[in-house]
């Protein structure tokens, strides 16, 4: 008999050559070669060579002359972008998490009486099995493609692009909740079952204070996520930063398109810092949402 940690290390090996089978079938289904990565003729070089170069030698003023002299600098240009861009992950995220607490207590079984009636364990598993679907519904659709129908059903406006983030980000988020909830410790749960506590109330004091640092640690770091893709969402016509980086880039202004590309990368540094800050401090106070 195979010692227990041989056994694992030969489970890693016929994983990672499955892995690199089905890799080596999809390239060759895709037709994939490594010179489909080389440009395909000497404008394309010459143009890549521009792009690149001109992260060297980022822009601080307009590259098209005929911008008007009362125009707003370009780094204030830029700074705007990104304001706009944080007001959409803000709305986005303030109109997720609502939703995804919502899913996430529905979608969990942590709240669930105990003993419960048949009746009763239908309904619930029925609620429950509803919601996952919910979720995963709405997470399986990108946040582009949602802004695509939502954009083309109602025009371009603010309200939309946030909706179009708010939809699969309070899927992932529900989801995730439901899943830290159920993973939660129950000890001090039962403990208040134990003197008479209902079901609901014995959730909200001795399981959801306990699981709310893993949520908020989460939702943080989805929220960076949103800032990433309200970026993206600038390519679909709504008014922010990525807006900019595709107007630039259609002209060739490369310089202005790598202005907006560091700016943007050092707002998500900062607010990586940030998180990152929160999570020590959740990390080193556990029990200080619960207080």
């Amino acid at each position: 008999m195979k010692p227990p940690l041989q056994t694992h290390r030969g489970q890693k090996r016929r994983a990672l050559l499955g892995f690199a089978l089905l890799f080596l079938v999809c390239a060759w289904w895709l037709g994939l070669t490594p010179a489909g990565l080389l440009p395909p003729d000497e404008r394309h070089w010459e143009r890549a060579g521009s792009f690149f170069a001109a992260a060297l030698d980022p822009a601080f003023d307009y590259e098209d002359d005929s911008v008007p002299d009362d125009a707003p600098p370009l780094v204030w240009k830029a700074c705007e972008g990104l304001l706009l861009t944080l007001r959409f992950a803000f709305g986005a995220m303030s109109l997720a998490v609502p939703a995804a607490l919502v899913l996430g207590f529905l979608g969990s079984s942590a709240w669930w009486p105990e003993p419960c009636v048949p009746r009763l364990r239908f309904l619930l598993g029925a609620v429950y099995g509803g919601t996952r679907l919910l979720m995963s519904v709405l997470r399986s659709i990108h946040e582009l493609i949602w802004a695509l129908l939502i954009l083309s059903a109602v025009g371009v406006s603010p309200l939309a692009g946030m909706v179009a983030l708010a939809l699969p980000f309070s899927g992932t988020l529900g989801k995730v909740f439901s899943e830290l909830i159920d993973e939660e410790a129950r000890d001090a749960a039962e403990a208040l079952k134990a003197i008479g506590h209902g079901p609901v109330q014995t959730f909200l004091v001795g399981i959801f204070p306990r699981a709310l640092p893993n949520l908020i640690t989460y939702a943080f770091y989805r929220f960076e996520c949103a800032l990433r893709s309200s970026a993206v969402l600038g390519f679909v016509g709504i008014e922010t930063i990525g807006l900019y980086i595709e107007l630039s880039h259609e002209e060739a202004h490369y310089r202005e398109v790598w202005t907006y590309l560091y700016l943007l990368v050092a707002l998500l540094v900062i607010v990586d810092l940030w998180g990152a800050a929160i999570r020590r401090r959740l990390q080193s106070d556990p029990g200080g949402c619960a207080a």
